[in-house]
């Protein structure tokens, strides 16, 4: 594999190895639904697994059609979650991008309180209220300003993915808006979700949407610096049109036992985010052309 930019390099140098949790490019301790700060520790360094996914996705995420979109298999997805939970030193430059970025989700998902801090969220959204852009990214400054280190370290590195991707979409298939639709989920919501109506749960994903689609396309104003050796790329080529997010399987993860893993998959993510499937059972009626072709296994 080609050598990854820093700060996305997968690093073996003796300090990384020293990282807080973490054994060669394993961990010693569970990697999901743990505290952020716990895992990155007063060091504040993400763990070597995820610095390692982060690397590997930045590097090949651009050219990979569907990242973030596309489902990986069920089984594969259980495994590597076990394997990173287990502490086992995986190869992950070895496994399927699209598998990669399904269990960069995963992980985003499992952090207790979300990245972007459930308690916060009525801060991002105040922020996104105000009318002009520079206004509305003073405001997120401000906003994350109140977040934890780990979790402004994370942020950081992963708008900066994300926005890499999305300038490559003439590859990726996927723009800023689309990313934020798979990714977006994941990061925020309110501390009342699980109360809310059907109309209601629509409005907050959407809004939750929004926000991630205005930090990808404003990384670099929003945390005012260039990441050191990874400067903010600058968009050449017009985004071309893209599907809907959705995360299907590919036709040879189909059959009796690919059907029960990506049931078990498709069920935990959802519960997980219940804002996302209502979302998407509200828009399961107007679906944009090509994803006919998508429910029948053949994206």
């Amino acid at each position: 594999m080609r050598g990854l930019p820093w700060p996305f390099a997968l690093r073996r140098t003796p300090s990384a190895a020293q990282a807080p949790g973490q054994a060669g490019s394993g961990c010693s301790r569970a990697l999901f639904g743990q505290p952020l700060a716990a895992l990155c520790g007063e060091a504040v360094t993400l763990p070597q697994p995820i610095q390692d996914l982060l690397g590997i996705l930045h590097q090949e995420g651009p050219s990979t059609e569907g990242i973030f979109r596309r489902a990986a298999s069920g089984t594969s997805l259980r495994e590597l979650r076990e394997a990173l939970d287990s502490g086992a030193d995986v190869d992950l430059a070895s496994q399927p991008v699209l598998l990669l970025g399904v269990i960069l989700k995963d992980f985003l998902r499992s952090i207790p309180g979300k990245l972007l801090i459930i308690d916060l969220y009525e801060d991002w959204m105040r922020a996104m209220e105000r009318t002009s852009r520079q206004a509305k990214v003073e405001e997120l400054k401000a906003v994350a300003e109140k977040l934890p280190a780990a979790n402004v370290l994370l942020l950081r590195r992963l708008l900066s993915l994300l926005q890499h991707i999305g300038h490559n979409a003439s590859t990726s298939r996927m723009s800023a808006s689309n990313l934020a639709i798979c990714v977006g989920p994941n990061l925020l919501s309110p501390a009342n979700e699980n109360t809310l109506t059907l109309e209601a749960m629509v409005q907050v994903t959407e809004k939750v949407n929004v926000l991630v689609e205005f930090m990808i396309e404003n990384y670099c104003e929003i945390f005012g610096e260039e990441m050191a050796g990874l400067p903010c790329p600058s968009a050449e080529e017009s985004p071309v049109p893209m599907d809907r997010c959705t995360e299907l399987p590919s036709e040879e993860e189909r059959g009796p036992a690919g059907d029960a893993d990506m049931e078990h998959q498709a069920k935990g993510c959802l519960e997980a985010s219940p804002s996302l499937l209502v979302l998407r059972e509200a828009e399961g009626a107007d679906l944009e052309p090509g994803l006919e072709t998508a429910e029948n296994g053949t994206l």
